[in-house]
């Protein structure tokens, strides 16, 4: 088993600002059928989702996201290009995250809509979400080699949230590969 992913916070719903959605793009819930849909976007994003299997069969929609309590339709956004689905996130809760967190979940999109910040523009839908929903806070759980994601996650407030050593020891690995010692010195205490 590979080491645990990276969690961040972002501690308010406050100031997220409407982001706008290059042309040709929007967002949209999910409607039934959507599985096949997410499936194949889950597969296309690979490596992030290599748990999930190369090829991610529409049956996994179902066990990871439909046969779970929090699941509900509104909660999965998919961004479409032209009317086809390329991106998707999910406003889920976890309640090991107390009743007024939310949790960014599965953001992915396919290889040839990406570096558009167009994940950008799903997470802060899900952040909209949870901010209509009266929730406060919001989580998110993500890789170091994901640098693209986290610079993204940062830019919309969310702060690493720093465990143990060996956890300040990957996020100081990661602001140094974002060229970011700020970071590093301002989270973990080091230049």
């Amino acid at each position: 088993m590979g080491q645990p992913q990276l969690l961040m916070k972002r501690r308010h719903l406050k100031g997220i600002g409407k982001l706008s959605i290059p042309r040709g793009y929007s967002l949209r819930t999910y409607r039934q059928g959507d599985e096949t849909h997410w499936a194949r976007i889950i597969s296309n994003a690979q490596p992030a989702f290599s748990a999930l299997g190369a090829q991610c069969p529409p049956s996994v929609f179902w066990r990871e996201m439909v046969e779970q309590e929090c699941f509900r339709p509104e909660r999965v956004l998919f961004l479409t290009y032209k009317g086809q689905p390329v991106g998707t996130a999910t406003a889920w809760t976890k309640a090991e995250l107390g009743p007024t967190s939310g949790y960014v979940h599965m953001v992915a999109l396919v290889p040839e809509h990406t570096k558009k910040g167009l994940g950008r523009v799903l997470t802060a839908a899900v952040l909209d979400y949870f901010r209509d929903q009266g929730l406060r806070s919001a989580f998110l759980h993500t890789d170091d080699h994901r640098l693209a994601a986290i610079k993204t996650y940062l830019e919309l407030g969310f702060e690493p949230m720093i465990a143990d050593e060996d956890i300040r020891r990957r996020w100081v690995e990661v602001f140094r590969a974002l060229r970011r010692p700020d970071l590093a010195h301002r989270y973990c205490g080091q230049e």
